[in-house]
């Protein structure tokens, strides 16, 4: 359990630099935005496709170990 625990953290961690990129994204140019999509990986569309999957992912594991606060 310990280390269901610890990958949780990691990846709570991981959702929320996630979100820091989707905001920073929206933050941008249109121009900006064109450019950064531009260099992306072919599978990402978009900051938001790759931001909600994780929190998706996050919320599955929290619900499934009944532990949303400790871990």
């Amino acid at each position: 359990m310990v280390e269901l625990k610890a990958f949780m953290a990691a990846l709570e961690h991981h959702a929320a630099q996630a979100h820091d990129l989707k905001d920073k994204y929206e933050m941008l140019s249109a121009k900006e935005k064109e450019m950064v999509m531009k260099e992306a990986p072919d599978m990402l569309h978009s900051p938001d496709a790759y931001y909600q999957p994780v929190f998706t992912w996050l919320e599955n594991l929290q619900q499934k170990a009944g532990d949303k606060t400790e871990y």
